[in-house]
């Protein structure tokens, strides 16, 4: 016991008397622009994961609603409208 802490003392002591860069506190640039190109990574998956899962939220609403008009016998397909509509122009309103 008393070999371990005797090899830990002379270790530290090796440790504390080296003379410290100022660039060895920190990981420095090459750090950061990892960090940061981590971060815009992170950014972007969490953007594109979110489209995916609002299109198959969507998709899902669109086959139940489909679905619905098939049961109560309206064998249409369901279509959106190919122009696009003006509310403050619609004949309808």
């Amino acid at each position: 016991m008393n070999a371990i802490y005797a090899t830990m003392m002379v270790a530290s002591t090796n440790v504390q008397k080296e003379a410290l860069d100022e660039n060895s506190y920190g990981p420095g640039f090459l750090g950061f622009v990892f960090t940061a190109f981590l971060a815009l990574a992170v950014i972007f998956l969490i953007r594109d994961m979110v489209r995916r899962v609002r299109r198959v939220r969507y998709a899902s609403e669109a086959e139940s609603k489909q679905n619905e008009l098939m049961l109560k016998g309206e064998n249409q397909p369901v279509q959106e409208p190919t122009d696009p509509v003006d509310p403050k122009t619609s004949e309808d309103s």
